[in-house]
């Protein structure tokens, strides 16, 4: 079976912490082919380089939040130039338009291919490139070490973003497809999170 392609998804434009990044999408004027709204869907895998993308190494994160920035919100009255014109007019106008995504760190993947699931120890620069993971990479993430490996998961519930364990079910469901020799481990952590997701609003989650 051939490899999956992998995707260019923006760049790194700032950090909230060690391993909360913000991500930058590529638009249309910036790069060729531009990434789909599917391609950085909540929950997706992607890899982060690691030095001056000379190395193998990488970062392994999930994205964890979507914001949509418009300079034209808020704004009164009409606007007096087309699309059209502002691309040829004023570019930089439309650039002021981005889509950012929020990024966790859940583990790197060192030179020799080494999979280290967790806190990463080293961090991405500013400019470092995002790139959707393939399907063989997530697979190799996850089971590289001869069994599945979920050390990450822990981290990832706890993240501070109300969407947390919604998160980690999309993931589960995800490995689910990709890892079926593990459907029934998954199946049962997919389970519990799904009730610690109902319970979660009354007050059942600490």
């Amino acid at each position: 079976m051939s490899k999956t392609r992998e995707v260019i998804l923006g760049k790194i434009v700032k950090s909230n912490s060690h391993t909360d990044y913000v991500c930058q999408v590529y638009s249309l004027n910036e790069f060729e082919p531009a990434p789909r709204p599917e391609n950085y869907a909540l929950g997706t895998f992607v890899k982060i380089e690691l030095t001056d993308g000379t190395s193998p190494a990488y970062l392994v994160g999930l994205i964890y939040d979507t914001v949509l920035l418009n300079p034209e919100f808020g704004r009164l009255g009409p606007r007096l130039s087309s699309e059209s014109e502002l691309t040829t007019f004023s570019p930089d106008y439309l650039n002021e338009r981005a889509v950012l995504l929020g990024i966790t760190a859940i583990g790197r993947v060192k030179a020799n291919g080494e999979a280290v699931l967790g806190v990463p120890r080293l961090a991405a620069r500013s400019d470092a490139l995002v790139r959707e993971m393939t399907r063989e990479e997530i697979v190799h993430f996850h089971t590289g070490s001869g069994q599945l490996d979920l050390s990450y998961l822990p981290i990832l519930v706890r993240i501070d973003n109300p969407l947390a364990y919604h998160l980690a079910r999309i993931v589960l469901l995800r490995l689910m497809d990709l890892l079926p020799a593990y459907r029934a481990e998954l199946d049962v952590l997919e389970d519990d999170l799904g009730w610690q997701t109902q319970i979660g609003p009354l007050g059942g989650l600490q």
